[in-house]
């Protein structure tokens, strides 16, 4: 689904998103892809999926960016939309598998391995793979045309662990009381 952000708590990148058939749904950072936290804005245009329930929630939420132009003299846009398929694994890679999908166009494949050692050297989940792969695939084809591929390959390196590691929203420190056991082993709390 495609909707646009209405409300949003920059400290902790929750919000509501107003859909285009007007469904209102909440999202909390969790749901946010990674790399789209720090692009998160009021009125930016979104995607995500739906959770179901009697309040409906989005999950992979994921910062919808401009359109490119495919032919400079016609001026005519293209948005290719992104699906995570899945993953293989090959011995100690894993490849991310992604379809993508054009207006007009036919379906294509993209493919992103990543060695599962980089992810152990940089502290990084593996959870996370998806989201960092679809980040990386975006830049990739920002910068050679989207609509030149009928398939696509490329790998995660440690300058895209690298950056993911410092686009992570700085942990707030938790305030509150501090908690003392005294001898009698009741809890007491201090000021």
């Amino acid at each position: 689904m495609t909707g646009t952000i209405k409300r949003l708590d920059v400290a902790s990148a929750s919000g509501v998103i107003t859909a285009e058939d007007g469904l209102i749904v909440r999202f909390c950072p969790s749901a946010v892809l990674t790399y789209d936290v720090p692009s998160l804005a009021i009125g930016q245009v979104v995607s995500f999926d739906l959770e179901g329930g009697r309040s409906p929630k989005a999950l992979n939420v994921f910062v919808q960016r401009a359109p490119q132009a495919v032919n400079a003299q016609e001026k005519r846009l293209e948005t290719t939309r992104f699906r995570y398929i899945g993953f293989e694994h090959r011995g100690n890679i894993r490849a991310y598998l992604f379809v993508g999908l054009a207006p007009g166009a036919e379906k294509r494949t993209f493919t992103v391995d990543a060695d599962l050692a980089l992810f152990a050297k940089h502290h990084v989940r593996m959870q996370e793979g998806p989201a960092l792969c679809l980040h990386l695939l975006a830049a990739e084809l920002d910068v050679t045309g989207a609509a030149a591929w009928t398939s696509f390959q490329c790998s995660l390196t440690d300058r895209e662990m690298l950056a993911h590691l410092a686009s992570r929203p700085v942990p707030q420190t938790k305030h509150g009381p501090k908690r003392t056991r005294p001898a009698s082993g009741a809890t007491s709390y201090v000021r």
